[in-house]
C-alpha cells in the first residue's frame, strides 16, 4: 500500500519538483517524486512514520508559486502510471526560495545581505548565462572561482549540489556605491548591509538611486504626485500595506507574492496612491536579491512602498549601486488575472526559457527569441543565447531583424504563429477551427487543418490625412470635424500633423487626451470605470471588416457630447466585445469549426475579456496557458507552419 500526495502544477517547469525532490534527500526519505502535465506526484511508502512531518517540514521549503493548485492524498495498492516530463536543466529567473531568503537575512551565514544569493531551484539564474549549454563555463560566473567553503557545499548541500552559480560574499559578485563625490565598495557582511542602509535611507528621504539588478537598471524613488511618471512601476516593499494601499482580489495577493513575481496591473484603494498614479497602477514585489534587501531597508525606513523606472545605466540619480559582472535581462511579464484564469501577457522571464517538442529540425525566430535544438532538446530562448545556429529550415517573423545569410527561410505573419501556437500547445494540430488575433488591429481567422487563412482582415488604418478621410466618410463628417476644430483646437493641429505608421488605438488616445498614448492606456481608463453597460460605439462594419475610421468619428462624437473618457474606454472594449460576439457565430456557421482561438494581448481587458466571455462562453474558446497570449507566442506557433 503507498501513501500518495497530488499537487496541481500547471506548468513544465520543474524546479519545484527538484527542490521536493532535493528536501526528501536531505531528510533521508524514500520518495518518488513524479511530474506530470498538470500536476506533482510524490508516492510515499505508507508504513513510513515521517510522511506527516515531511509534508509539515514541506511548508517551510516550499515558494509559492502561480502554477500551484490544490493539493489531494490518497491510499493505493499501486503506483501512480504518469508519464513524466522530461528533467532539462535550464535557467531560472525567479525570487529566491524561502532557504536562500533566510540566509540572506541571517547575520551567521557567509551570504548575509548578499543579493546573488541563490540555489538549483530559485534565483536569478537567466541574466547570468552567456550562452547554452547552461553550465559554469558558460555563464558570466565562469570570471569568479569559487572559495574552498563554496567547493566544499557544491559537494555536500542538497540544495547547491554541482550549482553553478555558487558564489558567496567571499568569492561572489562585488557591489559598490558612487555618489557625486566618492565610491563605497562593499567588502564584507558591514559593508553589503551598510549599501543597502543607506540606499533606503537616501530614497526614504526623496533621493533617487539608480541600481543595477538582474533584471536591469532601475532608477528608485519615493513617489509623489509632482513625480511619478506613466511608466514607473509601484514597488511594495511590505506586504502588509497591499490591503491598505490596493484593491486586490485573492488572487492577485498570491500572484504577488509567488517565486514567479509577475507584474499585474491593480486597482488602487488608498487615498495616497489614488492621488499619485489615479485608478490603477502596475505592481511588483521585490523579485531579486538586490530589490528584495533594498525592500528590507525601506520597510525599516518607515515606508511601504516605493516606484522605479527600468533605464539604463547613464540615467541621472543622486547614487548608484552597481557591479560589473555582465547580466543578460529579461523583460518582465505582465499577468492577467480573472478570477481563476490566470494569463501571461507579453515579456520573456518566468516563461522563457522553455522545453518544447519540435520534430523537425526547424529553428524559428521572433521578437529577438529563437526556439533551437540543443543537445537533443527544443529550447526557447534569447536567440543571442544559441551560437552557432544550424538547422534545414528558418521561419522568420515578417520585419524581424536577423543578420545572416540564409536560403532556407520562410516569412510568416504574427497572426498566423499565434494561431497556431493555441493549436499546437493544445494539441488541436489537423482540426478546423476560428480565431481571432486582436493586437493593433483585429483580425478574424480560419484553421482548416492545413494552414491558417485571414478570412475576415482589418481595413489598413492610414494615419495621415486623418481629416480628410473622416470628412467623406459620411453625410454630415464634415460638420463633425468643423465642431471638433473648434472645441479642441489642439487636439485637432495635433491629428492634423500626424507622422509616421500609426495605429488607431494610439490615435484614439491622443483624441482622449490620454498621458499613456497606446491601447494600455486606453485600458487602464476602462479598468477605472466602476458602472455597468456602456454606449455602443460605431464600427460601420463593411463586409464585416472593422472600419478605424467610423471607430475614431463615434469617439469624437461621443466626447463632444460629454461623454467622461472612462465611460467612453470602457465602452470601447464592450463594443469590440459585442462585434467579436456577432463575427465569430457566422465563421462557426461557414465552416463547421468546433474550435475557437483567441490571441493577442488587448484580450488582457477585464471589460473586453467579461464580454467575450458572456458572448463566446459557450464555445469555450482556448487561448495560451503556458505561452504568453500576446507577441511571444509567434516563436511557438511558428514551428508549425
Amino acid at each position: 500500500m503507498y501513501f500518495i500526495y497530488e499537487i496541481e502544477f500547471f506548468s513544465n517547469k520543474s524546479y519545484l519538483s527538484n527542490l521536493i525532490r532535493a528536501y526528501a534527500k536531505q531528510e533521508q526519505m524514500k520518495i518518488d517524486v513524479i511530474q506530470g502535465n498538470d500536476k506533482i506526484v510524490m508516492v510515499f511508502d505508507q508504513e513510513d512514520e515521517q510522511i506527516e512531518g515531511f509534508l509539515n517540514g514541506m511548508k517551510d521549503v516550499l515558494p509559492a508559486s502561480l502554477f500551484l493548485g490544490e493539493g489531494k492524498h490518497y491510499f493505493s495498492k499501486e503506483k501512480p502510471s504518469l508519464l513524466p516530463i522530461k528533467k532539462v536543466n535550464l535557467p531560472v529567473n525567479l525570487a529566491p526560495c524561502p532557504t536562500c531568503q533566510k540566509e540572506m537575512f541571517d547575520v551567521s551565514s557567509r551570504r548575509y545581505y548578499y543579493p546573488f544569493t541563490s540555489c538549483n531551484h530559485c534565483g536569478t539564474q537567466h541574466p547570468f548565462l552567456d550562452r547554452y549549454p547552461y553550465d559554469r563555463a558558460h555563464t558570466m560566473m565562469k570570471f569568479l572561482i569559487p572559495c574552498s567553503h563554496c567547493q566544499e557545499e557544491a559537494k555536500s548541500n542538497i540544495l547547491r549540489l554541482d550549482y553553478p552559480l555558487i558564489s558567496c560574499i567571499e568569492c561572489g559578485v562585488a557591489i559598490r556605491m558612487l555618489d557625486k563625490k566618492s565610491e563605497h565598495l562593499a567588502l564584507n557582511k558591514g559593508d553589503y548591509r551598510k549599501l543597502f542602509e543607506v540606499s533606503g535611507r537616501a530614497i526614504a528621504a526623496g533621493k533617487s538611486v539608480l541600481m543595477k539588478t538582474a533584471h536591469g537598471y532601475r532608477k528608485f524613488f519615493r513617489p509623489a504626485v509632482e513625480y511619478a511618471p506613466s511608466e514607473s512601476i509601484l514597488l511594495m516593499a511590505d506586504s502588509n500595506g497591499f490591503n491598505t494601499h490596493l484593491m486586490m482580489v485573492t488572487q492577485e495577493f498570491n500572484a504577488l507574492l509567488s517565486i514567479e513575481r509577475p507584474l499585474l496591473r491593480i486597482a488602487t484603494k488608498s487615498d495616497e496612491l489614488k492621488a499619485i498614479y489615479g485608478s490603477s497602477v502596475e505592481v511588483k514585489y521585490p523579485d531579486d536579491g538586490m530589490t528584495i534587501l533594498l525592500a528590507r531597508e525601506i520597510m525599516n525606513a518607515g515606508l511601504q512602498y516605493i516606484a522605479y523606472i527600468e533605464c539604463d545605466a547613464d540615467a541621472e540619480a543622486d547614487f548608484l549601486v552597481d557591479f560589473d559582472l555582465p547580466i543578460n535581462k529579461q523583460k518582465d511579464t505582465k499577468l492577467f488575472i480573472n478570477q481563476d484564469e490566470k494569463l501571461f501577457v507579453s515579456g520573456e522571464r518566468i516563461v522563457f526559457p522553455t522545453e518544447v517538442e519540435n520534430s523537425q529540425n526547424v529553428v524559428s525566430v521572433a521578437h529577438g527569441l529563437a526556439c533551437v535544438k540543443s543537445d537533443n532538446l527544443s529550447i526557447i530562448d534569447s536567440l543571442d543565447l544559441f551560437v552557432p545556429i544550424q538547422t534545414d529550415a528558418l521561419h522568420i517573423l515578417e520585419n524581424e531583424q536577423f543578420e545572416g545569410n540564409y536560403s532556407n527561410g520562410y516569412r510568416f505573419p504574427q497572426w498566423k504563429a499565434s494561431m497556431m501556437s493555441v493549436i499546437a500547445e493544445h494539441d488541436k494540430v489537423g482540426q478546423k477551427a476560428i480565431g481571432v488575433h486582436f493586437d493593433s488591429t483585429l483580425n478574424f481567422l480560419y484553421y482548416n487543418g492545413k494552414e491558417v487563412i485571414n478570412v475576415v482582415p482589418s481595413i489598413p488604418f492610414e494615419s495621415d490625412n486623418l481629416w480628410n478621410k473622416i470628412s467623406t466618410l459620411r453625410e454630415g463628417s464634415d460638420r463633425l470635424v468643423i465642431n471638433y476644430k473648434t472645441a479642441y483646437p489642439e487636439v485637432f493641429e495635433r491629428l492634423d500633423n500626424l507622422a509616421g505608421d500609426m495605429d488607431v488605438f494610439k490615435v484614439t488616445a491622443i483624441v482622449l487626451g490620454l498621458e499613456n498614448e497606446s491601447l494600455e492606456g486606453i485600458s487602464e481608463q476602462a479598468l477605472s470605470f466602476l458602472g455597468k453597460g456602456g454606449l455602443q460605439i460605431d464600427t460601420r462594419v463593411k463586409d464585416n471588416r472593422f472600419d478605424n475610421y467610423a471607430f475614431l468619428t463615434s469617439i469624437m462624437s461621443y466626447q463632444l457630447g460629454g461623454v467622461e473618457n472612462n465611460f467612453m474606454c470602457y465602452s470601447i472594449y464592450e463594443s469590440f466585445g459585442d462585434y467579436i460576439g456577432e463575427i465569430v457565430p457566422q465563421l462557426i456557421d461557414k465552416s463547421n469549426a468546433k474550435i475557437i482561438t483567441l490571441t493577442g494581448e488587448t484580450f488582457a481587458n477585464q471589460s473586453l475579456y467579461g464580454r467575450i466571455k458572456r458572448t463566446l462562453g459557450q464555445y469555450n474558446p482556448l487561448m495560451n496557458k503556458t505561452l504568453h497570449i500576446g507577441q511571444e507566442n509567434a516563436v511557438y506557433g511558428a514551428l508549425y507552419l
